[in-house]
């Protein structure tokens, strides 16, 4: 009978240390469970943040490249502005080759200069796009004093015309400095 009793006391005495361990294992298997979702959402949440990161980086790129493109562009118009001015404007140039300097020259400028314009509106922020109303209607401005005299410079006041189409110019150059101002303050 003692046999019988110690089988029965070792048996109890197993049961919980059965229990025990199955209890441990289940903590230990709900721990594991809890530091894998832990670290799935912390890949996750680092993961998104890097995406977003990214995606301003690459904004931030598509806007250099369109206001490099809007600098180069409107000093190009400008330049060939200019040149077509001068060709109007000397008596010794015939009527072809004014509008050849037109066409070859100052229209493509003035094409490149309206499709920078359009990129950086598309990609500017809502304050860049009020700086570009201004550049818009400066080189507009000089554009219009440009092609103004495809007759020559007959009963023009050479001076006058010079000095008017200089402050255009320069009203319009300072349109661009103020915008690419802005720019550089942003946080691209």
């Amino acid at each position: 009978m003692t046999q019988k009793q110690n089988k029965a006391r070792a048996g109890a005495s197993e049961r919980p240390r059965q229990h025990g361990t199955a209890f441990a294992a289940l903590w230990g298997a709900l721990i594991g469970a809890l530091a894998g979702l832990t670290g799935s959402t912390l890949a996750y949440f680092e993961a998104k943040d890097t995406h977003r990161e990214e995606a301003h980086e690459r904004r931030a790129d598509i806007r250099r490249a369109a206001y490099v493109e809007l600098a180069a562009s409107t000093d190009k118009y400008v330049q060939q502005a200019t040149q077509l001015l001068t060709v109007s404007l000397d008596p010794a140039r015939s009527p072809e080759q004014r509008r050849r300097q037109y066409e070859d020259k100052f229209a493509p400028a003035n094409t490149d200069l309206s499709r920078a314009l359009t990129t950086v509106r598309l990609v500017t922020t809502p304050e860049g796009r009020g700086d570009l109303k201004e550049i818009e209607a400066r080189s507009a401005q000089v554009g219009a004093m440009a092609t103004g005299y495809p007759e020559g410079p007959d009963g023009v006041d050479l001076k006058k015309t010079d000095a008017e189409f200089d402050a255009a110019v320069r009203r319009q150059l300072a349109a661009l400095q103020t915008f690419m101002d802005r720019a550089a303050d942003e946080a691209l």
